[in-house]
């Protein structure tokens, strides 16, 4: 179990800092086009790659994941497995793409929206060239942070260099897709030096494949109504400046997801191992899970509730204070989902993909419902509601799940009372400063991490310990 410890804090670290350093390189890039931009072209561009996605769901269809349980189980056998899944994938992208076109050509009728529909689909066929998944399997995330930067960077640099104005908007998904081919080089090179890398595309091994992916297919499609069916209804139902309002506040909240993303793939290969070869250890793995993400969420919400209005204000100016409402109560949703991951991921560990499917599919339904009745009603802060309701279920049917296989218990009650109480001690800290001072946001920020920090993790470590060690 160290050992597991050691590869898991090892991939987390570097996966941690390649993944902080990629979202404030976005975050940047999100700020400055939210700006030059202003929320009407924004919110187009939202719009836009918000329909891209269910297409993109054919491109991928959950080959990701086959393909990271693939290179996990395999390690230093996993050529063909890999050359086999890389070139289902490519078939599938550029099957998207002309799918893509199709659906332009005849559904489209702004040119605008058109070119940019087609331009940013490109990104469909450079995301099918990336091995980002065959590096997760490997557990090297070192590697895969290294080429996430490097793109980023590109992307940023020429972004700042080209667009000027809304009416460079047309130069950012050429920019983009520069930017992830140059990941996908840089992914290839360092492949082909340990691992031989081919075309490997015959009907057979397309079916057997495509039928290992099905489960996370659909799967996948399910996750994409949470995360695109209420941009797409705000833009047609309100207009592109209020898709743009949501899909400010909701950049935001990927930073934390992209965070969180990170951990799930350092640990998601290792839950994998332990099943195979220790499944005696999979309830202390999953507890240590659990108390990471409340040691990291809960003070998150905590200062977002507070000091939401001025995030938005700082950061994206007082045009875009539509968002504030929205960043907060978005905020809760990735705290159910972060919990969530944890738990869906034990899941898939032990094989249990059908009873994930069927909880995301609950999902799923409970997020378009709320959708339907609450946009209409309260525009992006319903949007926002809704996706706190369908977490909920989500969250509260995968417990129940769980439970019956890891019958016992997760959550230290002293631990909880730990972390609420620094919290507590935090959000009066940084009131009290707001209330007396005139201080920029970002030194609240750092006041509330440190004071939050100082308080809980003293008394923490040990849980976090003795999960580790048990």
């Amino acid at each position: 179990m160290k050992q597991m410890s050691k590869t898991v804090l090892g991939n987390f670290s570097a996966g941690l800092l390649g993944r902080l350093s990629t979202q404030v390189i976005s975050f940047i890039m999100v700020i400055y086009l939210a700006r030059v931009l202003g929320p009407e072209s924004y919110g187009g561009i939202s719009v836009v790659l918000a329909v891209i996605s269910y297409f993109n769901l054919l491109a991928t269809f959950g080959l990701p994941v086959v393909g990271i349980r693939e290179a996990a189980r395999m390690q230093n056998h996993c050529e063909e497995s890999i050359s086999q899944i890389f070139s289902v994938r490519i078939c599938l992208a550029i099957l998207s793409y002309f799918l893509l076109l199709t659906y332009g050509w005849f559904f489209i009728t702004d040119t605008y929206l058109f070119y940019l529909l087609l331009l940013y689909g490109l990104t469909m066929l450079s995301s099918s060239w990336l091995l980002d998944w065959a590096f997760i399997g490997m557990e090297d995330l070192r590697s895969l942070a290294a080429a996430n930067v490097m793109g980023s960077l590109c992307s940023c640099i020429f972004t700042f260099l080209l667009v000027k104005n809304a009416a460079d908007i047309f130069y950012i998904p050429v920019i983009m897709f520069t930017g992830s081919i140059l990941s996908c080089i840089f992914l290839y090179y360092l492949f082909h030096k340990v691992h031989s890398l081919h075309l490997s595309f015959t009907l057979l091994n397309c079916r057997t494949v495509l039928k290992l992916a099905m489960p996370f297919a659909i799967t996948g499609g399910v996750s994409q109504v949470y995360e695109n069916f209420d941009i797409i209804m705000l833009g047609f139902m309100f207009g592109h400046q209020e898709a743009g309002y949501y899909s400010v506040a909701y950049k935001i909240v990927l930073v934390l997801s992209g965070i969180i993303g990170i951990y799930s793939q350092s640990t998601f290969p290792v839950m994998i191992r332990l099943r195979e070869n220790n499944p005696g250890l999979m309830g202390a793995f999953l507890k240590q899970n659990i108390y990471s993400m409340l040691f990291f969420m809960l003070p998150i919400i905590t200062g977002g509730t507070i000091l939401g209005t001025n995030i938005i204000e700082t950061f994206f100016g007082e045009m875009y204070l539509g968002a504030a409402t929205s960043f907060m109560l978005l905020l809760y949703y990735i705290f159910f989902m972060a919990l969530s991951i944890t738990l869906a991921n034990w899941l898939l560990a032990v094989n249990e993909d059908k009873k994930y499917m069927d909880t995301l599919l609950v999902g799923a339904i409970m997020n378009v419902t709320a959708n339907l009745v609450l946009i209409p009603l309260w525009k992006s802060a319903g949007a926002a509601m809704a996706m706190i309701i369908a977490e909920v279920v989500v969250f509260s049917f995968l417990v129940i799940k769980v439970k019956a296989l890891q019958q016992e218990e997760w959550v230290d009650k002293k631990l909880l009372f730990i972390l609420t109480g620094s919290c507590i001690c935090m959000g009066i800290c940084i009131l009290t400063i707001q209330t007396l001072f005139q201080v920029h946001v970002g030194f609240l920020i750092f006041v509330g991490a440190a004071l939050y920090s100082g308080l809980s993790w003293p008394f923490c470590a040990k849980f976090f310990r003795r999960t580790f060690t048990e």
